[in-house]
């Protein structure tokens, strides 16, 4: 493609995107907040989790989830871009860059139909925080070059284009990416990038304040929370992840996500599904465990959709699975505190979570300019 088409195509995309970018929506969020509230978020997503997903666990597993007990409880819708469904891309870009995104897309603007070269591209929450002068990190139990972890670290037009995300997270400044092994990053490439590389549960605990490090943990052992290959939990990455980002004295910005909620949803594995979603809550736990003492740390957690069409069956008392995709219901929305601007029992735009986060983190329009899209 020439140079001057990829010019005018590019202009183009400018002109519809500032266009896309004042169109007024309404916002569900409520005005009882204050800006600049909170000096660290911790944003949690519990990927393809439903409600039923946590009736299921609690029913099956016998346990109360800590989630639950937080003060805010709401709902959020997950449409992507004009299409009712979504899939963990296009449900991470809205939760990342507070936009709509066509699926399979991973924090790029629906407007993009090809890669043109300085077409311009959303910031997510992770690169807000580090554009002023926060620390910043990804953790997951998912492929560290997956949908969700990706929508905060990468921009690419495709979610299977792993090579592009994994190069796009060595160059993302990002402090730390922690998750299952993906085929592009080695120990060579991440050191080249400033990383450190570590692969086991001792490596992690070695890691010290101000390091910055690219985990790839052995993906069997995240999914089946199991220590064959020195493997640390999503409860421990969670703790450990805070320990180092907590140092940084402007503060942090952390997305955690519970990716196999939704692998085993896929596969109609409701053993595989509660199990994934109760280290998922003992990564919230540990969470509020810190924001509590702490005292300047939002925890937000929600999904990105449900999967499974999780049902009861109210003759025998079990839940069951009615699809192995993804549905259209909303998903839940649980917030640490009722001062940042999320009202318990509302129901919210899966995006307007991220724009929020933004507000109560510091950051207007002129920094976080999806905040157009909502207001």
């Amino acid at each position: 493609m020439s140079g001057i088409i990829k010019k005018l195509i590019s202009g183009a995309l400018v002109v519809i995107m500032a266009l896309y970018g004042f169109v007024g929506m309404s916002s569900n969020v409520s005005n009882d907040y204050a800006e600049g509230k909170y000096k660290n978020v911790i944003l949690m997503i519990g990927d393809g989790m439903g409600d039923n997903t946590l009736e299921a666990t609690k029913a099956q597993r016998n346990v109360e989830l800590t989630m639950e007990t937080m003060p805010v409880r709401g709902h959020s819708d997950i449409d992507s871009f004009l299409i009712p469904a979504t899939d963990s891309a296009a449900g991470a870009t809205a939760l990342s860059c507070g936009i709509r995104a066509w699926t399979n897309s991973v924090a790029v603007y629906p407007f993009v139909p090809i890669n043109v070269d300085d077409t311009p591209v959303p910031i997510t929450l992770a690169e807000l925080a580090k554009a002023n002068g926060k620390a910043a990190g990804v953790v997951t139990t998912d492929e560290t070059s997956g949908a969700t972890p990706s929508a905060f670290s990468a921009h690419v037009y495709d979610r299977k284009m792993e090579e592009e995300i994994s190069a796009d997270q060595l160059v993302s400044g990002l402090d730390l990416i922690w998750g299952g092994d993906s085929p592009s990053i080695t120990a060579e490439n991440t050191a080249a990038n400033g990383f450190t590389y570590i692969d086991s549960e001792t490596k992690l605990n070695a890691l010290t304040a101000g390091s910055r490090s690219f985990a790839q943990f052995n993906f069997d052992d995240l999914k089946y929370v199991k220590n064959e290959h020195d493997t640390p939990t999503l409860e421990e990455m969670t703790k450990k992840a805070i320990e180092i980002l907590s140092a940084d004295e402007d503060g942090f910005f952390l997305m955690v996500e519970g990716a196999c909620i939704d692998k085993f949803s896929h596969s109609n594995i409701m053993d595989g599904c509660t199990l994934s979603t109760v280290e998922f809550d003992k990564a919230v736990a540990a969470a509020l465990d810190f924001a509590k003492a702490d005292g300047e740390t939002l925890v937000v957690v929600t999904a990105d959709h449900e999967t499974g069409g999780i049902k009861l069956n109210k003759e025998t008392g079990e839940y069951y699975y009615t699809s192995d995709t993804h549905t259209l219901v909303d998903v839940p929305l649980f917030v640490s505190a009722t001062d940042a601007g999320f009202a318990d029992g509302e129901e919210v735009k899966n995006r307007e979570i991220s724009v929020q986060i933004a507000r109560v983190m510091g950051y207007g329009k002129d920094q976080f300019p999806a905040q157009k899209i909502v207001d």
